[in-house]
């Protein structure tokens, strides 16, 4: 009887073994990142950076050409226009919730608002929210997309919910060779009668 019961119990055991290596061996592997999934894992681990450049703003009551210096850490900005020689023509600090200009006058404006800020007191049309995003070549939440053979963005689209129409529109015209393309050298954003077009000559990132 003890004989028969410990080759039961040995049976069982083997019995249990055998089915915790067959449920192993049936686990799914997690699937593969695409190449546009590892590429916008990839753009947003870079946090903080500084991108440098010439910055063009047209619409038909004027048109602003400039230098410029965007330094972002996380959803916190700082943007800096110069002219060509280099003398500020304004300064822009902002995170989602809070902004503050100082003009070419050293006079400073605080709002809640980056872009309204911006608008009223420059006339200057710019989406500082989204572009913390755009700017590195990711779409913001709701954005509608376009990617190209190299399965970077190649075209986005704003929707606009609150009027159901579409907002900006941005063609990434190219696409930096000493970042390995990873990030954009050249952007084109137009929205009814405003203009902005970006020309980066210099990423800095960690």
């Amino acid at each position: 009887m003890e004989f028969s019961m410990h080759r039961q119990l040995r049976l069982f055991l083997l019995l249990f073994l055998s089915f915790l290596g067959l449920s192993g061996c049936t686990t799914t592997p997690p699937a593969p990142l695409t190449q546009w999934e590892a590429h916008q894992a990839a753009l947003s681990e870079i946090q903080h950076f500084t991108v440098k450049g010439k910055v063009a703003f047209i619409s038909p009551e004027q048109r602003v050409s400039a230098n410029f210096v965007w330094q972002q850490e996380g959803d916190t900005l700082s943007l800096r226009l110069s002219n060509f020689l280099g003398a500020t023509l304004l300064k822009l600090d902002a995170t989602p919730t809070h902004a503050e200009l100082v003009d070419n006058d050293g006079k400073r404006y605080i709002g809640k608002n980056a872009d309204k800020l911006l608008k009223s007191l420059t006339g200057i049309a710019l989406p500082v929210d989204d572009m913390m995003f755009w700017i590195k070549g990711l779409p913001a939440t709701g954005n509608d997309y376009q990617l190209g053979a190299d399965n970077r963005l190649a075209s986005l689209s704003e929707n606009n919910i609150e009027s159901n129409k579409p907002g900006w529109q941005l063609d990434y015209v190219s696409y930096d060779a000493n970042t390995a393309s990873l990030l954009p050298s050249k952007i084109k954003m137009i929205k009814n009668d405003q203009k902005v077009n970006l020309v980066i000559s210099q990423w800095i990132y960690e």
